[in-house]
């Protein structure tokens, strides 16, 4: 008898512990930003937003310190819903986060659209869900501005399902993988040097692993031999 108590305890406990994670939470976002869509923020993602795949066209948040998680937030991505206001649209939007914002969420002009029917509402409360990133496009490995075989930075775009970014390695065979290093707490991965494997003559395979390691992407051979910084370069695949 003893045991079937302890037994029952521990399944209600974990019946609340589910019910509480899949609960919403609620926050208030600090209205909207137009700057959003055009790159910058804590992530140091660049662009137009509203003409990439990659971040929805425009569906892209600042979460709070909170979820950001020293970088590895970046991409992540919310279910986000706005309640207890006349302004309030029914239904929901998915964001992407690509920079973080104090207490609040703050979202894109774009993403507040979704929800709030008049920009003049000022802050409004929102219900806020973690969510796995819809597949809007295949993963993609974007070599940065400034970048050479002596200092060596990429951003993954485009992942699905967690979204963010654990770890990135890199390979010229495919067997062999060497790890890059975050960047701060952006979502930029840096080698310094990485000559012996993007100036080999050879093309370069990228290998992601997903926050909490659940999910891992190889793209093979995604980086051409004659690479150039500033591209982006689309694989075929996804978590």
């Amino acid at each position: 008898m003893a045991l079937v108590s302890k037994v029952s305890g521990v399944l209600c406990l974990v019946f609340f512990l589910l019910a509480l994670a899949l609960t919403p939470a609620s926050a208030i976002s600090t209205t909207y930003s137009e700057g959003i869509n055009y790159g910058g923020g804590a992530c140091n993602y660049e662009g137009n937003f509203r003409d990439s795949p990659f971040f929805y066209n425009g569906l892209t948040a600042y979460v709070p310190q909170s979820k950001y998680n020293g970088g590895k937030g970046c991409g992540t991505c919310y279910e986000v819903s706005c309640k207890n206001n006349p302004s309030c649209k029914s239904g929901s939007v998915t964001v992407r986060a690509v920079g973080k914002q104090g207490d609040d969420f703050l979202l894109s002009s774009t993403a507040w659209d979704k929800i709030v029917r008049d920009r003049s509402a000022g802050r409004v409360e929102i219900k806020y869900r973690s969510v796995d990133c819809p597949k809007s496009a295949n993963m993609a490995v974007k070599i940065m501005p400034g970048s050479n075989a002596y200092w060596f930075a990429v951003q993954i775009l485009g992942g699905a399902k967690a979204g963010g970014v654990e770890k990135v390695e890199i390979s010229k065979d495919g067997s062999s993988w060497k790890s890059m290093s975050a960047q701060g707490e952006s979502a930029t991965w840096i080698m310094n040097p990485a000559k012996e494997i993007v100036d080999a003559g050879r093309k370069v395979s990228v290998r992601v692993t997903a926050v909490g390691g659940g999910s891992q992407a190889v793209l093979t051979d995604i980086i051409p031999v004659k690479w150039s910084a500033g591209t982006t370069y689309e694989s075929s695949g996804n978590f």
